[in-house]
């Protein structure tokens, strides 16, 4: 079978993006120095799929520099298929459980300002594990892993990369059901994590604006709510969903209209203020 030669190109390119990925995967490295990213930047960890996908190509689509972080990017095609289409996108190798990595990330960044970071790698968990009576600690602690130590590892790894940025905004993918207020039972270790997650961020949109660091004094925090939306990740609740596209534009319409008045504040895709 004849393949025409821009699909073919096309071809080539992905599988010379795949390889990359892999031979850095395989061996722990990167290269010495990182691209430099347009200006301005976002970083969006678990860009591999759904909300965080679809952020990465918006943002890519508005022409800002895209550094976009998976476990296994080369396992995500839509995600490979993003770089190679646009040369504004970045991906990296990154698990958000790893602090090593987390660390690795930070120094190979070191003196690029971030103008967003979107704190945005989840897991929801396994359903049957957070049923009282029959808890799960191990699932219970990879929950508060990804979804609570997470975002903070991060938050404290690149906070210097935001401050010196012209946006400064540290933003976080939480979720309506860590509202206390809210709460009708279930998912206990998913509300849980996404509970400890608002108050971790609300505490340090407080601490910061007394930080002993003058430049991250000005440092915007935000926790949104995405909306539910259709995808794997939301694969098994009954309730009308969203579409990726629809969440993300959301969130990052409610990502541009934060500032330092709002800072902390727990926000849906909509722009509503969510109860505690």
């Amino acid at each position: 079978m004849k393949i025409p030669g821009r699909t073919f190109g096309r071809i080539a390119l992905l599988g010379l993006v795949a390889s990359a990925l892999l031979a850095c995967s395989a061996t722990g490295e990167r290269p010495e120095s990182p691209p430099a990213p347009a200006k301005p930047t976002v970083l969006i960890t678990g860009a591999s799929r759904g909300i965080g996908l679809e952020l990465a190509r918006q943002y890519a689509e508005r022409g800002w520099g895209v550094i976009a972080t998976a476990r296994n990017p080369q396992q995500s095609p839509g995600l490979v298929a993003l770089a190679a289409s646009r040369p504004n996108v970045v991906l990296e190798i990154l698990d958000v459980t790893d602090p090593g990595a987390i660390e690795a990330l930070a120094r190979r960044y070191a003196g690029v300002p971030i103008d967003v970071l979107i704190n945005n790698a989840g897991l929801l968990g396994d359903n049957d594990k957070q049923k009282f009576g029959s808890f799960d600690y191990a699932a219970f602690d990879a929950v508060m892993d990804t979804n609570a130590k997470g975002p903070t590892r991060m938050t404290e790894a690149f906070i210097d990369h935001v401050a010196a940025s012209e946006q400064k905004k540290l933003m976080n993918i939480s979720s309506l059901v860590g509202s206390i207020s809210f709460t009708f039972g279930g998912q206990t270790f998913y509300r849980a994590s996404k509970a400890s997650l608002n108050m971790i961020m609300r505490n340090l949109s407080k601490e910061m604006r007394r930080a002993p660091v003058e430049a991250r004094r000005a440092v915007i925090f935000g926790l949104i709510d995405p909306g539910v939306v259709d995808t794997g990740f939301a694969k098994n609740v009954p309730i009308p969903m969203i579409t990726a596209a629809e969440s993300a534009a959301g969130v990052i319409r409610v990502i541009d209209e934060f500032t330092l008045e709002n800072s902390g504040n727990f926000i849906d895709y909509r722009g509503r203020k969510l109860p505690w």
